[in-house]
This record gives C-alpha cells, structure tokens and sequence, in this order.
C-alpha cells in the first residue's frame, strides 16, 4: 500500500470534510461519488469525522481509509455537525475545503470543474447549485456534468444560488472555500447552533470577503430524508431549534452592536427575522411551561414582541399561518400559533 496522506501533505487541492453520524444506508454511495471523481486522487483527501456514530457507519469508513490512502478517519464523542465540520477544518491540509453530508452525493466531473476555475480565477469562494434526489436514490445513477455548459458569473452581492424549484439556499455544502482564508478570519461553524449554522457562517463569510465566485449549474447531490434530522421535528429538536435561533440573534446583535457590517438595512432584517424565528420555534414546543419560562425571558431581554414587518406575509406556507406569523408579536396569536 502506498504512503498514506498526511496532515503536512503538501499541494493537495482540495481537502472533503464529511462529518458522519448514523449513515450506513447512504456512506457508500457518499464516498464513491467522491472517490471517482476524473481528477488524481493524490490531488485530494476525504477527511471523515465519525460524530459518534451508533451504527455500522464507523466499521465503513475504516474499510474506506484502509484501501484508500486519501481517506482519513477521525473518530470522535457526539458533538454535532458544526463540531465535526470544525474539527475536519483543522485537519484539513487542502488549499480549499468542501464540506460534504455523508448522506449526499456529488455529480461525476464535478471536482474538475471547480479544479480548472479555481486556476483561473482569484476567490474565497466558489459556489455551485444542486438537485435534490429522493431517499432511495442510488450512487451509480448517471449524475454527470458537462464542463462545456458552465457559463461562468461572478459576483460580490450574495452566494445564494436559486435551485431548480427556483428557491434561494445558502447552504455550506454548496461549493468550495478557501481554506486559508476560513482560518485566518475564524471563520468556523458556531457549535452552539444545532440548526441554520449554514445561515450565520455565510453571513459572516460575507462580512470578510469580497471575492466570490457562483454559478447556477448544479455540482451537488442533496437527500432529502423522511428520517434525517433536518426533517424530524419532535420536542427536543424543536427546543434545539429555538436555540440555535436565540443564539445567531445574539451573534447579530454583536455585529450591530460592535459596527461590524457591511449593509446596515441587511443586518437589521436579519435580527428583525430571528426575533420572529425565535417566536414560531417557541410556539411549536409543547411544554407550555418551559414556553412561559422563556417568554418572560424573552421579554427581559426586549426580544418579544416585537416590531411588525410585511415580510412576514411573504414566502412559502397557507394565507392562515402567514397571517398567524405576522401577529406572532400579540400573544393571542402566538398561542393561537401554538394551538394549531
């Protein structure tokens, strides 16, 4: 067997992050579509952080990083997917970094793309789109991308890409990021956050950089999964929700606090939306003491109410519960919200 790659590893392109956690269904078909990408393998590692898994996902990547010598495994206590993302950054010895769920897949080709435009362009940042696929969808299903269709468009004003149902995403698995330029701005996923880290981390990315790189063609494959955590929203996740959403608006208010932004009008939306984050996340658990608790919390910290905005009455979702939304700052319909 060859030498395996190291942490001082010189030239490496690209350095995969997968954080792992109870994915043994879909690991396989994750780790192929990145291990047979048309680029040398010596041009790249696949750094997989085990977060404590209590399936057969750890016994597979084992079996990865022994027949491959790209693949490196770290093996760690349950901390969540900002904590294994973060801990695979450290790791990292790439120039750029791709964070990866071990439940998505690549499309074939799609590493030599972003190889050839990163020699040719100057950025912190390249960012691709996606398609969904189902839960059942397998890894050798002909997801293929055609270098002579990118139309390349750069640009400073947001990394948000539009996917093909014409939504606006921000998610970290989108592209790839300048591994020097995430380190020397600390520029880490905020592990207080169990939900939306992808939201804040792109938010303060764009806070330090101006050079960023997007186009519109899909590169990702992202899983849409009945049973991931993303999906299922029982009482202690819908509590780390409410968290996550009290913790970026305090990540805000600094920002404000402190005159570090860029856009004062963006930022303002921003804190404005988590406050009313706060209020739907808080209306959907359904201990109603631990709500009253926290609404008088709420109050003492001048969270809620809050202001009304119109914004409220746009987006996705039935008339009743936008309407609902918009008045979440009276408390009959805040509890009216928590009823239905």
């Amino acid at each position: 067997m060859e030498e395996r790659i190291t942490k001082t590893e010189k030239n490496l392109f690209l350095s995969f992050i997968v954080p792992v956690y109870n994915v043994e269904k879909y690991l396989r078909d994750c780790l192929d579509s990145l291990l047979t990408q048309n680029v040398e393998q010596g041009e790249y590692e696949i750094i997989c952080v085990n977060d404590g898994s209590k399936d057969g996902s750890l016994a597979i990547l084992r079996e990865y990083e022994k027949e491959y010598k790209n693949v490196r495994v770290i093996d760690k206590e349950n901390g969540g997917v900002s904590s294994a993302r973060n801990v695979g950054l450290k790791e990292a010895c790439g120039e750029y970094v791709w964070f990866v769920d071990s439940d998505d897949m690549l499309y074939k080709n799609v590493v030599s793309l972003f190889y050839k435009e990163a020699k040719k362009v100057e950025a912190d940042v390249f960012i691709g789109n996606y398609s969904r696929i189902s839960e059942e969808t397998k890894g050798n299903e002909n997801f293929f991308i055609d270098n002579s269709e990118i139309k390349s468009n750069p640009t400073i004003k947001t990394t948000m890409s539009i996917d093909e149902n014409g939504r606006k995403m921000n998610a970290v698995w989108a592209g790839i990021f300048l591994r020097d330029f995430l380190l020397k701005n600390n520029l880490y996923m905020n592990e207080k956050m169990s939900a939306q880290e992808d939201t804040l981390f792109y938010y303060e990315f764009e806070q330090k950089s101006k050079k960023i790189y997007k186009w519109e063609v899909p590169c990702y494959l992202y899983r849409q999964r009945t049973t991931s955590v993303m999906h299922v929203h029982d009482e202690k996740r819908n509590k780390q929700y409410y968290l996550a959403m009290v913790e970026m608006l305090r990540v805000y208010q600094e920002y404000k606090a402190n005159g570090n932004y860029l856009d004062l009008s963006v930022l303002e939306h921003k804190i404005h939306h988590s406050k009313q984050n706060i209020a739907t996340c808080l209306a959907s658990i359904t201990d109603k003491k631990y709500i009253k608790e926290q609404l008088k919390w709420l109050k003492t910290q001048k969270i809620y109410p809050y202001k009304f905005r119109k914004d409220a009455l746009r987006g996705e979702g039935s008339l009743l519960k936008k309407l609902l939304v918009y008045l979440m700052p009276l408390k009959l319909f805040f509890w009216l919200y928590h009823w239905i």
